[in-house]
């Protein structure tokens, strides 16, 4: 259907499921299309990064999450995922960018590095990408891809004691940003909330969850969040 929103995506991706969660809280509906390896070269014709996830609507192509996040917000204001004010806006799109940096990083290390997390890693990646009787290949490939990334910048699977105080400071750092509040940033969700709240749901999925257990403020408001039907529907759709 030509008028049809269309989100290329994938589900174990952070980023893809802040796309979802932003367009069901702005009331968008959208069809997902599944990233498939038969479909690779469709989305290298959509967009030159090669990754998803890939907003189309309206004949306009938007890739990144943080730019569909933008482009939402210019097309349908209500509700607002960013604050009005300047100043509460900058400081929303710096903890947009910290989730979306380091957030993304460290639990990636975690993913990918921990012996412990490979099966459920190469399960979760390779369930929608598919490759047929390649796929266990394709799934090694993958792995070896992002361990180059990560050897590439001085960290191994010896990393992980570093990256697990990275994420128990990150996570000290939370429980100091929400104190008795609800959310990040005022009564309504922002795309602060979203974007943090992605890469720890992400988490939930690999060993590292543990480390959630020593931030009972944070779990609390990923609880208050599950329970949002936006965000719900986004997490099982």
């Amino acid at each position: 259907m030509p008028d049809e929103t269309l989100l290329y995506d994938l589900t174990d991706s952070p980023f893809c499921t802040k796309a979802r969660i932003c367009l069901q809280l702005k009331g968008i509906p959208f069809r997902r299309v599944t990233l498939t390896v038969g479909r690779l070269r469709e989305l290298r014709r959509l967009s030159a990064f090669g990754k998803v996830p890939v907003l189309v609507q309206a004949g306009q192509v938007i890739a990144d999450s943080t730019a569909i996040v933008r482009h939402l917000e210019t097309q349908q204001p209500d509700p607002p995922l960013r604050p009005a004010d300047p100043a509460a806006r900058a400081y929303c799109d710096l903890i947009e960018d910290w989730a979306d940096e380091s957030l993304y990083h460290i639990v990636g290390a975690f993913k990918w590095l921990n012996p412990a997390n490979r099966a459920a890693a190469l399960r979760n990646t390779m369930s929608e990408i598919g490759g047929g009787p390649l796929a266990p290949i394709i799934g090694r490939v993958v792995a070896a891809r992002i361990g180059r990334r990560y050897r590439a910048q001085g960290y191994g699977s010896g990393a992980l004691g570093h990256f697990e105080q990275r994420m128990r400071d990150g996570l000290t750092t939370l429980e100091g940003l929400l104190g008795e509040r609800s959310l990040l940033l005022g009564r309504s969700i922002t795309i602060a909330d979203v974007a943090v709240f992605v890469q720890l749901a992400w988490l939930r999925n690999y060993a590292e969850a543990r480390l959630l257990d020593d931030a009972p403020t944070v779990v609390d408001w990923l609880a208050r969040l599950d329970a949002v039907p936006a965000v719900s529907a986004a997490l099982g759709s």
